[in-house]
């Protein structure tokens, strides 16, 4: 840390001073995820100074993200979201150490990330990596902020295995049935701002912390919650379970969970339209089929599938199961796949990928 006068404006507040911001210098960060949280975590962090701030992301800049994802710009469009974020960060502040992984968190490197660094954000939008996220952090002892917004409902809590609970003492296990992502259930811009901007705070009180014990109290056994439309805001208590599956053993014996889904059932839309004698499934709401399906489809909402029902033609023949942009055909295709069903794929994103003719149904 070069120019101590950058960081005054923090520096001056005695809850941090000249040792917190010293302690920010030499924090090392991982933030799982480039989107709408992660574009406002990272440059909040880079900006109070923290010495090194790895983003890990698989993704391309999408017109769609430019939303609420305001890390980027219109000219990132098709740009890997962690070469556009390192960019972005690299030219908000050139003293600190930014390194970009482009990838998915998983089995192979968690150990790897989770070890080189001090605080994890969990900036992720699916429960496979923030489940995998949070048993990382109890087996390597490392803070865990979470970050959750769906539709107008935000969530932020922070998860430190040396001082409180974990996920599995609130959530013991992932859920079964299909839960919306924002592409699903939509979400706005500022409100992910906000979630994230609570993320990046707790991250700066538990480093700080470290430095100047007792000034600060992050959200370690309290989850924030907003409800937008009210704008009702609320911290709930969550207490260690003892019997937890998780916290509960020696971290050594923790098995890192494996995804619930097979990757290899995802089918490119390109693919799918060549497959022959395929049955195509649209497992959309009938208001969404009536407003545009794949020609030669047959509707099957996913609420009925859950609920036991199977479509008449399904045997032997492929079947390409989708949604608007995939995430219920997860779901859906893990489902009949765990069934026995055998050549079931999920159409990669959905309806809204797919490149021939759309058929609309008389109302």
């Amino acid at each position: 840390m070069t120019d101590l006068a950058r960081y005054d404006r923090q520096m001056v507040l005695p809850e941090v001073g000249e040792a917190g911001q010293r302690r920010l210098a030499q924090a090392r960060v991982l933030c799982i995820g480039a989107g709408g949280l992660g574009s406002a975590v990272l440059p909040y962090l880079a900006g109070a100074g923290i010495g090194r701030l790895t983003v890990i992301d698989d993704d391309r800049v999408e017109a769609s993200n430019l939303q609420r994802q305001v890390l980027f710009r219109e000219a990132d469009q098709q740009r890997p979201k962690v070469e556009a974020a390192v960019d972005a960060l690299r030219a908000l502040n050139s003293g600190i150490e930014i390194v970009g992984e482009n990838g998915r968190l998983d089995r192979d490197n968690v150990q790897r990330l989770f070890e080189d660094h001090d605080v994890i954000v969990d900036g992720s939008d699916n429960f496979d990596t923030k489940f995998l996220a949070a048993d990382a952090a109890v087996k390597f002892g490392v803070p865990l902020v979470y970050g959750s917004v769906t539709g107008f409902e935000a969530q932020v809590t922070v998860f430190d295995p040396d001082h409180g609970p974990c996920l599995r003492c609130l959530f013991p296990s992932p859920p079964t049935s299909w839960v919306p992502n924002c592409a699903e259930a939509g979400v706005l811009g500022p409100l992910v701002g906000m979630a994230g901007s609570l993320q990046a705070m707790q991250v700066i009180q538990l480093i700080v912390s470290q430095a100047l014990p007792g000034r600060l109290e992050p959200l370690i056994g309290r989850l924030w919650t907003l409800d937008a439309r009210s704008m009702d805001s609320h911290c709930l208590r969550i207490r260690k379970r003892p019997d937890c599956g998780l916290c509960s053993l020696d971290p050594a014996a923790v098995e890192l969970p494996r995804p619930s889904r097979d990757p290899g059932q995802d089918i490119a839309p390109n693919e799918a339209s060549q497959l022959d004698d395929a049955l195509f499934l649209d497992i959309r709401e009938p208001d969404e089929w009536a407003a545009g399906h794949i020609p030669g489809a047959e509707n099957l909402p996913l609420s009925r599938l859950l609920e036991g029902e199977r479509p008449a033609r399904l045997g032997e023949r492929p079947c390409v199961v989708y949604c608007t942009r995939g995430t219920r055909g997860e779901t859906a295709a893990r489902l009949l796949a765990e069934e026995g069903h055998p050549r079931i794929h999920n159409l990669l994103g959905g309806l809204a990928a797919w490149p021939g003719p759309r058929r609309q149904t008389d109302r």
